[in-house]
C-alpha cells in the first residue's frame, strides 16, 4: 500500500463525497453527503480516540483548512454548537458544489493527517477503511 499522504486522502475524500452525493447536484444535497461522510469517519474514530478527541481533531482540521477555504466557518456562528462539523455544513451550503467539494475534502484530509500524527499511519488507514469501505474497494483492485 502506498503511504497515506495528504493528496491521497484528499482524493479518497473526493471519491467518498461523490459516492455519497450521487447524482444530486445542489449545495444542500452535497452538504448532506459531506455530513454522512463525516459521521462515518467520526463513528469509526470514536472508539479509539473518543468523542472529545474527534471533536478536537475536527475543530483543528477546520481551523487549518480555513487558511485555504476561509468560508468554511462563519466566525460569528462559532459559539452556537458543540459540533465543530456543523459549522462546516453551514459553509458548504453557501458554496457552489465544486468549491464546497474541495473545501470538505481539505477538512477530511487534514483530519486524517492529524490522526496520523497521533495514532500513526496503519491505524489511521484502518479507520479510513472502516469509515469509507466503498472508497477502498476500487483502490485495492487498482493496486493489485
Amino acid at each position: 500500500m502506498t503511504p497515506l499522504g495528504h493528496v491521497a486522502v484528499r482524493q479518497l475524500a473526493l471519491k467518498v463525497l461523490a459516492q455519497h452525493a450521487g447524482s444530486a447536484a445542489g449545495a444542500e444535497a452535497f452538504a448532506a453527503a459531506a455530513r454522512r461522510a463525516y459521521d462515518d469517519l467520526a463513528h469509526a474514530s470514536t472508539p479509539l480516540i473518543g468523542q472529545v478527541g474527534v471533536d478536537a481533531l475536527t475543530a483543528r482540521a477546520v481551523h487549518l483548512a480555513q487558511r485555504e477555504y476561509s468560508w468554511l466557518v462563519d466566525s460569528g456562528e462559532l459559539e452556537q454548537t458543540n459540533d465543530p462539523f456543523a459549522q462546516v455544513i453551514v459553509g458548504l451550503e453557501r458554496q457552489q458544489p465544486a468549491v464546497a467539494t474541495e473545501g470538505a475534502a481539505a477538512v477530511f484530509a487534514t483530519f486524517a493527517g492529524l490522526l496520523v500524527t497521533f495514532i500513526g499511519e496503519p491505524l489511521t488507514t484502518g479507520l479510513l477503511r472502516k469509515a469509507w469501505p466503498e472508497a477502498f474497494s476500487d483502490t485495492h483492485a487498482e493496486e493489485t
